[in-house]
């Protein structure tokens, strides 16, 4: 996708923060940054809804579920520690073939054009990419790299087209754009050995053996926490099975929730070039005001059990959940902190994690 070039190491973190290794990461606090930024430009408004009126609880204690697996394999540690040689593969051109083929990799040079001129932000030069990954689509209905293939080494490719009403930077949204891709080279990917040298040199392990040992032990620990966080949306949906909804939500509530969840979701909808009505519909296989009424419903649901469990967060935890965020998270002080998560979603993740482990002990996992 074509981005600002600024937004590019924030917006792949979805996708590799859970990834283990022996080098010390700041992903978690970059990506609280990103995740934010479009909250900033423009704040969602929590829709005040009287929880009883709507829903009624079912039987949330003493339930039974399935438990996700923490089983790390010998196979995991191999791919993980393949992603080292292939986050340090180097490039190499080819220089028997010109003529670009399905599924190459190539160097390239772009420019975009917005209005007769040229955009800096938009445009880049020695780019490696690779065919199919999509690096310069816009939306589903850009394909670039489909219009590369057939072309040939030394040309320049045009390719034009709108941006999207809803894209994440509103000064090019709904403009008409020129894109000029400029082929240098076709390309080969070479991957490196995994060896002692290329983990000392790009880890803070010496040898193949401790890298291994660590990546294991990093591995276990997602594991467990990603079983933890599966084993809490299993109970969630089964406490929200057991729900009863008492009458529909009005429109108005409905459409207030739909605009917080464009506001909420504007940003990653943009990174993958759709629009937040078609992320959802994608994602989460239901429509965008079927969601609106699905988190709704769940609103009441969490405010009836915070109730009933008598859940309260203080002053107190909320400090010290923002010293959590200075301790180990790499935030400078608490005015940092606060300017990419504000204090009431501090509050709000507190009285949910409060909430689920108080949930979790009343449950049996099988």
């Amino acid at each position: 996708m074509i981005k600002k070039k600024i937004f590019i190491a924030t917006a792949v973190f979805a996708s590799i923060c859970m990834l283990g290794g022996c080098a010390t990461s700041k992903s978690s606090k970059k990506a609280a940054e990103a995740t934010t930024e479009a909250a900033q430009q423009a704040k969602a408004t929590p829709v005040k809804l009287n929880a009883s009126e709507y829903v009624k609880l079912g039987q949330y204690k003493g339930l039974t579920i399935k438990g996700a697996s923490t089983k790390v394999t010998d196979q995991d540690v191999e791919d993980q520690v393949n992603e080292l040689a292939q986050d340090n593969a180097s490039y190499e051109e080819i220089k028997d073939r010109k003529t670009v083929q399905k599924d190459d990799y190539l160097n390239v040079d772009y420019t975009t054009t917005i209005n007769g001129k040229e955009n800096s932000d938009y445009s880049d030069s020695n780019l490696d990419m690779h065919l199919g990954d999509g690096n310069l689509n816009v939306d589903a209905n850009v394909d670039v790299d489909e219009k590369l293939i057939g072309a040939k080494v030394g040309d320049t490719v045009t390719i034009e087209f709108t941006f999207p009403e809803d894209y994440d930077d509103s000064s090019i949204a709904g403009k008409k754009c020129e894109l000029a891709v400029s082929i240098n080279m076709i390309e080969k990917e070479v991957i490196p050995e995994v060896n002692d040298a290329l983990v000392k040199e790009n880890t803070d392990c010496k040898t193949v053996k401790e890298y291994k040992k660590q990546v294991r032990d990093s591995l276990v620990s997602d594991k467990k926490s990603e079983a933890e966080q599966t084993n809490q949306e299993t109970l969630w949906n089964k406490i929200m099975d057991n729900a009863t909804q008492l009458k529909d939500f009005s429109e108005a509530d409905i459409k207030k929730e739909v605009s917080n969840i464009k506001i909420e979701n504007k940003e990653m909808a943009g990174y993958f070039g759709m629009s937040v009505s078609d992320f959802i519909e994608q994602y989460y296989e239901m429509s965008l005001e079927d969601y609106a009424k699905e988190n709704l419903k769940k609103q009441c649901v969490q405010d009836l059990l915070l109730k009933e469990n008598s859940i309260e967060i203080t002053d107190a935890d909320v400090d010290e959940e923002i010293q959590y965020y200075i301790d180990e998270l790499g935030y400078k002080d608490k005015k940092e902190v606060l300017s990419a998560i504000s204090e009431d979603e501090i509050h709000s993740e507190l009285q949910y994690t409060k909430l689920m482990d108080a949930l979790m002990k009343e449950t049996t996992i099988k």
